[in-house]
């Protein structure tokens, strides 16, 4: 990511001099920092679990086609896995050499072979600025960053009370979801006793954004996920979803009938974690259950793919103000600037003691900035007092006097 630092305002005195010396070294220390994406970014761009099975001519043909096979079809999950289901867009057909320009590597994680079948499971790794150029290219929008956990609160409303912290049908079926492959780890709210204190049961029919920001507050999650079950087996279950997210509120209840529910094969606990000695194996999931959990899931993810879409059409930059108390708070901002996907330049237009003003090359809008921030604990607000137009990024570069909006880290003062 490349960064350029143009002192605007003129500091005097030895106290002006010695901050902007020291303002030099610390951010070109900043600047290698950032030279790499995080590793946790990294990681959207790793599939796991790849199975095949092929058959051919001999041992050696099958292995061949079968590693050829896995890295299509881990390009294929990591396409629907990074892009929204809403825009309905097909994985860009590649060639053999494109494909193999994609792939950063692979690790064989177990296999199976005679003299003319191999069975493998493999993991795959791509390149991130390669797969990012051939979606740009092809006009795809895109989401990378993973964000943090959601959380999700198991609302039993099947019988004649409701149930939430108690191990019943609804919740044991969340407990034996294993880790599934998506840029938002989806989790079951542990049960703690100040969640259970000031969240019954009951109080889940109805949630308060104020409990949820507790909730989400306690265990650092990104968002909070009342997932509502009505119904029975005999004449269908009825999911209705209630998210909470941090710095947006609390989202209008969404519906879904059983006839809507996602027919997505998540991975079990099972399949991550080895059974405790003696211990006797977890009853098996009802299959509408399974399906319920699993539309949730999908219903967290496409939500989150479009908070945070990266879109190369929609290319601008942001004039944003940093207030700050040390040169360490503009270090900090600047360290977690990296880790947002969507921004993908940071220049320093202006610096003193009290305060940097920035402009941010952004691939998307204001609103989607705003979400993806908040996943780095950076709070992003409108300054400016004049009505705004609709938040999209600035068409050229911001001077000081056009600075609209504030980052501040969150917990900061502003």
């Amino acid at each position: 990511m490349p960064h350029r630092c143009i002192p605007l305002l003129r500091q005097t005195g030895f106290r002006g001099a010695l901050f902007l010396a020291l303002a030099a070294g610390a951010l070109a220390g900043t600047a290698r920092a950032e030279a790499g994406r995080s590793v946790a970014a990294e990681q959207a761009f790793v599939e796991q679990g790849v199975d095949v099975d092929v058959t051919a001519g001999n041992a050696n043909q099958a292995r061949d086609q079968a590693i050829l096979q896995a890295q299509r079809e881990a390009l294929a999950r990591l396409f629907r896995k990074l892009t929204p289901a809403a825009d309905g867009r097909q994985p860009p057909t590649v060639s053999q050499g494109e494909l193999e320009a994609l792939v950063a590597g692979f690790e064989l994680e177990q296999e199976r072979a005679s003299s003319v079948r191999y069975v493998g499971r493999f993991t795959v790794r791509f390149r991130p600025t390669a797969v990012r150029q051939l979606l740009q290219q092809n006009g795809v929008r895109y989401a990378e960053m993973v964000g943090k956990p959601a959380l999700v609160l198991p609302v039993d409303a099947t019988g004649a009370e409701p149930a939430l912290w108690t191990d019943g049908p609804w919740r044991q079926a969340w407990s034996q979801i294993g880790l599934v492959d998506g840029l938002v780890p989806v989790a079951l709210v542990p049960p703690d006793p100040a969640d259970q204190n000031e969240l019954p049961a009951k109080a889940a029919l109805t949630p308060d954004a104020t409990v949820l920001a507790h909730i989400a507050a306690r265990h650092g999650a990104g968002q909070v996920v009342v997932a509502r079950l009505e119904g029975d087996a005999a004449k269908g279950y009825q999911l209705t979803l209630s998210t909470f997210v941090p710095g947006e509120g609390l989202s209008p209840a969404e519906t879904v009938p059983q006839s809507a529910f996602v027919p997505r094969p998540l991975p079990t606990a099972a399949d991550t974690q080895a059974p405790a000695a003696g211990a006797a194996a977890p009853p098996p999931l009802p299959a509408a259950l399974g399906l319920a959990v699993a539309t949730v899931v999908d219903r967290v993810e496409e939500g989150w793919k479009r908070r945070v879409v990266v879109d190369a059409h929609q290319s601008g930059q942001v004039a944003v103000r940093v207030p700050l108390t040390d040169l360490t708070t503009l270090v900090e901002v600047r360290r977690r600037l990296a880790g947002v996907p969507m921004v993908t330049q940071v220049d320093t237009s202006a610096l003193k003691t009290t305060e940097a003003l920035l402009t941010l090359t952004v691939l998307g809008d204001v609103g989607h900035l705003k979400t993806a921030l908040a996943q780095r604990d950076l709070v992003l607000v409108e300054v400016d007092a004049a009505p705004a137009a609709a938040p999209t990024p600035t068409p050229a570069p911001a001077t000081p006097a056009e600075v609209r909006y504030q980052i501040s880290l969150a917990g900061a003062p502003s």
